[in-house]
């Protein structure tokens, strides 16, 4: 857990494109939850069940069921830093996508975002206990297309929270690709965790400059979650937040912004009977 407040807050923003997906896919449930976009996207929710039934939600009180929801108008993504982000984020359903979004107050309407939060509900709605395993996956990223050969993986920061809803605890872990250079934990040992927002000169964690809590699993898995013994009536919550860390040393003032660059990100559910 970090508190926000330490990290330094940064001024340099620099465009880019970001192409998320997120998609659920279940052995015997099949959910499918994407936003796919470079200027424009869309964020959609399917879900068909058989004999381990789970639902999604974005609210707790699942009242509405649905098997489809859909968001439009996913603008591109501006450089920002962790502070930025946690400064302003409920791990709840108070507030919905458009929380990291810059809108033009001529018109009320998205321009561009900083981050994307969303949060989301896992529930047992069939009779039968069932576990799950979530992952975070990297579907696709696609290199800049003005030379500088960036992805916009390098500089990603994502951001987890699984919690009971009913609790007051909004645990999270931060994840970033593998660092470019070796860095070191306060006890001096070497490692290639990114550090989760600025660097010291050092390259060594501390209080003010903590390390990730972990890297990306492989160029295709960012994280992964596993849930047993999950009951009837049931809900886990998660929010999943991404945003491109402008701390980071490759998105320093002698790369150029990522143009062309995209990528793709998706949750996947695969769920069992226990």
């Amino acid at each position: 857990m970090y508190d926000g407040q330490y990290v330094k807050r940064r001024r340099r923003k620099k465009a880019a494109v970001i192409v998320v997906g997120v998609t659920t896919i279940g052995v015997t449930t099949l959910a499918i939850v994407s936003f796919l976009g470079r200027y424009v996207g869309t964020f959609t929710v399917s879900l068909s069940n058989n004999e381990v039934k789970l639902a999604l939600s974005d609210k707790q009180a699942f009242e509405k069921s649905t098997s489809h929801m859909t968001i439009n108008d996913l603008k591109s993504f501006e450089e920002t830093t962790f502070s930025k982000v946690v400064d302003k984020l409920p791990d709840n359903e108070a507030l919905d996508y458009t929380l990291g979004a810059n809108i033009d107050p001529r018109n009320g309407k998205v321009v561009t975002f900083e981050f994307f939060k969303y949060t989301f509900y896992v529930k047992n709605v069939g009779t039968t206990t069932a576990r799950y395993n979530l992952k975070l996956l990297n579907l696709e990223s696609v290199a800049a297309k003005d030379g500088s050969g960036r992805k916009l993986d390098d500089t990603l920061r994502v951001m987890i929270y699984e919690n009971d809803p009913d609790s007051d605890t909004h645990d999270f872990k931060v994840y970033a690709k593998a660092a470019a250079e070796k860095n070191y934990t306060r006890d001096g040992e070497p490692t290639y965790k990114e550090f989760v927002s600025n660097y010291p000169y050092d390259n060594t964690e501390s209080d003010e400059y903590p390390l990730v809590d972990d890297t990306f699993i492989d160029d295709r898995t960012v994280a992964s979650y596993f849930v047993s013994d999950f009951q009837s009536e049931q809900i886990k919550r998660y929010t999943v937040v991404t945003w491109l860390e402008g701390e980071d040393p490759q998105s320093s003032n002698e790369y150029k912004s990522p143009i062309g660059a995209t990528i793709k990100l998706g949750v996947e559910i695969t769920a069992y009977e226990n």
